[in-house]
């Protein structure tokens, strides 16, 4: 879990944090890590401070960067009210803010973990009707075990040390603490499956290392058609797409003339349609979890669809931010 803060809006610390860590890792930095991140940011064009390369340095396993995400930076929760302005930072910026949400905690692990060569790979674990979290895998080159790096505000959801023989294990660990946030109901679990481990660099190249801008680019399109999911329960065996994506390329969910995405029943499987209207008559209020014979008609949808009616109108919701920014369909979805 996150360095705590009061409960509200996160603080805006309006004085730069770089110096304080800069400070703290002064006396303990080892030279052959601080060394080894100088000569590696050079080779890789990079262009750090001295201060920033002495935390990075300092950072130099993953167990000290979870150490680092858990007790140094604040959770930057940019959702809490529609006023608070949203951010994407990058690693450079979050040594100077010492503040990061999920994601954005998420890219400064995988940056200095792939600075200090212990080949991080981005994952994805997929939730129903909540939010999704983002971790970074790495392997112990010793025993081969999985571990990862993870930014959290609740409790059971921060990063793992490398103890688990297999990615699934890895995620199903979490499985226990991902409760719903609609339900606030600790035994409603909303956890469902897990992403292949992709290469972020290969993707993305380096240069967000080290903006000042945001990295909208790879906030809105790191998850494409190219991403393979898998389920925890009821595992069919095969893999399958992000539901938005599948939603995109199968036409359930479309863009209108008015550039905002919508469901398209129609276009659903007909079974699906029947089903469609069915839950929203015994369900209509998309904001709770369904209870009753929803819960039934849900899992028929989910079996069909791969996804649930309120998810699937979640994404569409959801998919005007990425048609706002400026980014299209084609960009996640191959023609």
């Amino acid at each position: 879990m996150s360095k705590p803060h009061s409960a509200g809006a996160p603080p805006h610390l309006d004085f730069d944090q770089l110096h304080i860590f800069a400070d703290a890792y002064r006396d303990a930095l080892n030279p052959v890590s601080h060394a080894r991140v100088v000569a590696r940011a050079r080779e890789l064009g990079l262009r750090f401070s001295d201060a920033e390369l002495r935390v990075i340095a300092a950072l130099d396993t993953p167990d000290k960067v979870q150490d680092f995400l858990d007790t140094e930076i604040f959770y930057n929760d940019d959702h809490i009210s529609v006023e608070q302005e949203e951010t994407a930072q990058s690693p450079r910026r979050i040594l100077h803010t010492g503040m990061a949400h999920c994601f954005e905690g998420a890219l400064f692990a995988y940056a200095i973990n792939f600075l200090h060569g212990h080949n991080p790979r981005f994952a994805l674990l997929e939730t129903t009707q909540d939010v999704e979290h983002n971790l970074v895998v790495w392997r112990d080159p010793r025993t081969g075990l999985y571990g990862c790096n993870a930014h959290s505000a609740f409790p059971g959801l921060d990063g793992r040390p490398a103890r688990y023989p297999s990615l699934r294990a890895l995620a199903e660990s979490f499985y226990p603490y991902y409760y719903s946030v609609r339900s606030n109901d600790f035994g409603d679990i909303v956890l469902i499956g897990y992403s292949d481990p992709f290469d972020l660099v290969a993707r993305f190249g380096i240069a967000w290392i080290t903006a000042d801008d945001p990295l909208w680019d790879i906030y809105y399109t790191y998850i494409d058609d190219a991403v393979t999911f898998h389920y925890l329960r009821d595992d069919p065996g095969a893999p399958h797409l992000y539901p938005l994506i599948r939603g995109l390329k199968d036409k359930w969910i479309q863009v209108n003339a008015d550039n905002q995405g919508f469901v398209s029943v129609r276009d659903l499987p007909r079974a699906a349609q029947e089903l469609w209207d069915a839950f929203w008559r015994a369900h209509p209020d998309a904001n709770m979890r369904p209870t009753g014979a929803a819960v039934e008609i849900e899992s028929d949808f989910f079996r069909l669809t791969g996804t649930t009616p309120i998810d699937l109108a979640d994404h569409a919701d959801d998919l005007q931010w990425f048609l706002a920014a400026g980014y299209r369909v084609e960009q996640i979805v191959k023609p």
